[in-house]
């Protein structure tokens, strides 16, 4: 194996509401004896009463939001003459599977999410869509591609919802984050995979070569991502940090092409893997659980070695966290704020904000434990790249006052910023 891809390895080493309105089952067609049917389910929560079809059999979705496919076919979901995309019938479809994109910010899975959430009879998706016999009737074809805006103020789109049945009639849309929230919110909970989505912690290299301190792969399912890494005794030159930027993956080959916002770390973890013709080439995909990273380093078609990750799954305070507000209501004003907290009882905050130069970016690494009868948490650093950013100060002083504590996949961190037992500042971060 050559020297450059060594160097680059290093890098890496990097449910359901019921319908009190009568639907009409379409007539099923019975597939050939040799066929094997199997149970699907559409969901951005289940989407009960919804019309599909596929090459051999066709009906409406059971209160499981559940529909018959034989494999190797395509299905189309329909709400009268509404129509979905086909997409291929698997165990599991959602908007972004019709939308055939990874990215859950996409403008058609903003819109088809943002339209089921609206047409729900009882407008609380969180207990399952039910799409009504009224809906079916009177619903409209409308253009998915349209942009959100665009979609919003269509005339079909608009006449839709009007006449959808609702137990409480709707005007309008629901907004796009509040739909963005429960679509991404449902994928987790129903352990859905959309692509290499996830957090993601090296579990070895093909190489042999000995692991990082650290070495993270966070990538969101808005097409960005953050690299972190630590190597404390490394004697090649690699220079520990985070990178944060965003990425497009090919869903067919598993290439992903990263571009970098914010880069502290040099050409330590994706940096070189652009689009260019001559340059090492990154596939990623998910295999068994695990991320597997597959390195061609020469751009010659084969591999040239592999890195593996591990998952980190979400428990308690363990996850990752991205800030959604200051004080319940002011909107933070970094470009990123986000914490890791692993479950061996370390965490990594990072922090990118152009905006303010007296703040530094960058990440910071170490320790945590949290008193489990007064939410207090007390920190150590091990790394520390973003100066008094981040929880330097409660590492340094641990007088100074740092509460922690989770619900409903929602982190408040409380703090006391003088040691004086009164809160000064709220911050609450939605788990990812």
């Amino acid at each position: 194996m050559n020297n450059k891809l060594i160097v680059l390895l290093l890098s890496f080493t990097l449910v359901a509401c019921g319908s009190d309105d009568d639907t009409t089952k379409p007539p099923t067609v019975t597939p050939p004896p040799t066929s094997t049917v199997s149970s699907g389910v559409f969901i951005d929560s289940a989407v009960i009463g919804i019309g599909y079809r596929t090459e051999t059999l066709s009906g409406v979705t059971n209160e499981q939001g559940e529909y018959d496919y034989i494999e190797g076919e395509t299905v189309t979901f329909f709400i009268g003459d509404l129509e979905f995309p086909a997409t291929a019938a698997t165990g599991v479809v959602t908007p972004l599977s019709i939308a055939a994109t990874e990215d859950v910010t996409n403008s058609s899975v903003v819109n088809m999410a943002r339209l089921l959430q609206t047409l729900d009879k009882d407008g609380d998706a969180s207990n399952g869509i039910t799409i009504t016999q009224m809906a079916i009737d009177s619903a409209e074809p409308v253009d998915f591609n349209l942009s959100i805006t665009d979609f919003a103020a269509s005339p079909a789109v608009q006449a839709t919802i009007k006449n959808g049945g609702q137990d409480t009639a709707v005007t309008a849309l629901i907004s796009e984050d509040d739909a963005l929230d429960h679509l991404s919110k449902e994928l987790r909970d129903n352990n859905v995979q959309v692509g290499i989505v996830g957090t993601w912690n090296q579990a070895e290299a093909s190489t042999g070569d000995a692991m990082n301190d650290l070495l993270s792969f966070v990538f969101f399912n808005d097409g960005t991502y953050v690299h972190l890494e630590v190597d404390l005794e490394d004697a090649d030159g690699e220079i520990s940090g985070m990178e944060w930027g965003t990425y497009e993956r090919d869903s067919t080959t598993g290439r992903v092409l990263p571009t970098q916002i914010f880069d502290e770390n040099g050409d330590t973890g994706l940096t070189d893997f652009t689009s260019a013709e001559w340059a090492p080439r990154l596939f990623a995909d998910v295999t068994d659980g695990q991320l597997v990273f597959d390195i061609d380093e020469d751009a010659d078609g084969t591999s040239d070695g592999t890195i593996s990750f591990n998952p980190l799954l979400d428990d308690g305070v363990v996850g990752t966290w991205v800030v959604r507000d200051r004080n319940g209501s002011d909107v933070d004003e970094n470009d990123l704020l986000m914490f890791i907290f692993y479950n061996d009882g370390t965490y990594v905050h990072a922090e990118v904000d152009f905006g303010d130069p007296t703040e530094e970016s960058g990440m910071e690494w170490g320790t945590y434990a949290i008193n489990s009868e007064t939410n207090r948490m007390t920190v150590t650093q091990t790394f520390d790249s973003n100066g008094d950013t981040g929880l330097t100060d409660f590492a340094v002083n641990p007088e100074l006052g740092l509460f922690v504590s989770v619900e409903n996949n929602v982190l408040v961190l409380s703090v006391d910023e003088d040691g004086d037992g009164v809160l000064e500042e709220t911050l609450n971060f939605t788990r990812q």
